[in-house]
């Protein structure tokens, strides 16, 4: 989706090396400028802690324990040192991940120090950001300060702590209102090549030699809608919880036919991955998990825009009203503009209706209802198989290479730091 003037924006139209560092100001290279209170206020409280174990204690309490809970019968200081270590060592394998992305000639140059990388105690991380010996050791202790920051406040923000429940209950509501009018499921699988150049691509039901090959499970629904009988086959439908989804690689194999290949990134992270939820924020400039509105995500795969326009109305049957939907965008439509982006990064031959729709619910146990918002995309099936080819230049792995590239790279690895000839983007 569009999002004005996102901080990702900023790079694509210049240098994309000239990034914002208002919403993460540790991942800044000139942090902290002089006179910044900021600054002045981490060093006053890394003084303090230095001087006393009781004081460290309460610090850390901070990050733990609400203030309305007496800190003493929260965690231990052992326990309080040894819970924050470990969100140290998941900022550690995140980046880790990262520089995994990064062209294979270009790792060592940004390999952080080992100093960093074996420091899991907060003190003392605080002290190497402050007086470490080289401007890098100091970036790269504030940066893994950060990520660990960042990845407890998506450990403790209500909207992924209900992220199950919530996608719990939005199944359930289409399980009613759409999915209960189901009439046969079926196999199907389609045969699909770029033509033209490679610009456009040619599928059939009836694949021949040669095709790439996709499988789906088709569910064709009937439902009176509106005084008529709705009738839709939807080619594929998925909703995923954005902690708990792995990203996956497409990969052709020998037999010809497009098999799905799932490499785990982050996986040594305890519990379930925030590895996508992090990234989403830097490259954004999010400093607030709670604004993320595609935490709970339903994908539909439909025939044609016809088709489309006859899942929104099912949609808006179960799910909510036409005045419920938020940031929408819509690149299928006859009457979008030519050459319309999702965002930033987003290939021009994207194809997708995509929009947040916020859900009223009422769960079990609560006396007042509220909203959560779904981020909803619907393919047609031309559009969706562009996605899943590689050679295609709306290829989804294609999108997140750059948004890795341009979008996340230049604030993990800021060139100040590690200079310009390293990357070249």
């Amino acid at each position: 989706m569009t999002d004005g003037l996102a901080p990702e924006s900023v790079g694509q139209a210049g240098d994309p090396w000239a990034v914002e560092y208002d919403s993460h100001p540790l991942l800044d290279p000139a942090f902290p400028p002089r006179g910044s209170r900021l600054g002045q206020l981490t060093r006053l409280t890394f003084r303090r802690i230095l001087r006393s174990d009781a004081a460290y204690a309460a610090e850390l309490s901070r990050f733990y324990c609400p203030a309305n809970i007496d800190a003493g019968r929260c965690m231990t200081f052992g326990e309080l040192r040894t819970t924050t270590a470990g969100f140290l060592h998941e900022a550690d394998v995140y980046l880790s991940a990262a520089i995994d992305l990064l062209p294979p000639e270009s790792r060592m140059a940004v390999a952080p120090h080992e100093m960093v990388t074996q420091c899991d105690d907060l003190r003392d991380l605080m002290g190497i950001s402050i007086h470490g010996a080289s401007e890098r050791v100091r970036f790269e202790a504030r940066r893994k300060l950060c990520l660990a920051q960042l990845l407890l406040q998506i450990e403790q923000a209500r909207n992924i702590q209900d992220g199950h429940l919530h996608k719990s209950l939005f199944e359930e509501i289409l399980n009613e209102g759409l999915w209960r009018h189901t009439k046969q499921i079926h196999d199907l699988t389609v045969g699909f090549r770029l033509v033209d150049g490679g610009s456009r691509v040619e599928y059939s039901s009836r694949p021949t030699a040669g095709d790439m090959r996709w499988n789906f499970r088709s569910t064709f629904i009937e439902k009176q809608h509106d005084g008529r009988a709705v009738s839709l086959d939807v080619l594929y439908y998925n909703c995923r919880f954005k902690r708990s989804v792995a990203p996956v690689s497409f990969e052709l194999v020998d037999d010809g036919s497009h098999r799905v290949v799932e490499k785990l990134r982050w996986s040594e992270l305890r519990q379930e991955t925030s590895g996508p939820v992090l990234s989403k924020m830097i490259r954004k400039g999010i400093n607030n998990p709670a604004e993320l509105g595609d935490i709970i995500g339903a994908m539909f795969i439909v025939n044609d825009n016809d088709a489309l326009g006859e899942l929104l109305q099912l949609l808006d049957s179960c799910v909510g009203t036409p005045f419920g939907w938020r940031n929408v965008t819509d690149t299928l439509s006859s009457a979008a503009e030519p050459g319309s982006e999702l965002n930033t990064w987003s290939s021009r031959a994207f194809k997708v209706f995509k929009g947040d729709i916020d859900v009223l619910v009422q769960p079990e146990g609560t006396d007042r209802p509220y909203r959560f918002p779904v981020e909803v995309q619907i393919y047609t099936l031309e559009a969706y198989l562009r996605t899943v080819c590689g050679q295609h230049e709306a290829s989804h792995q294609a999108l997140k290479q750059r948004q890795f590239l341009y979008g996340l790279a230049p604030r993990l690895f800021p060139r100040r730091v590690y200079g310009a000839d390293w990357l070249r983007l």
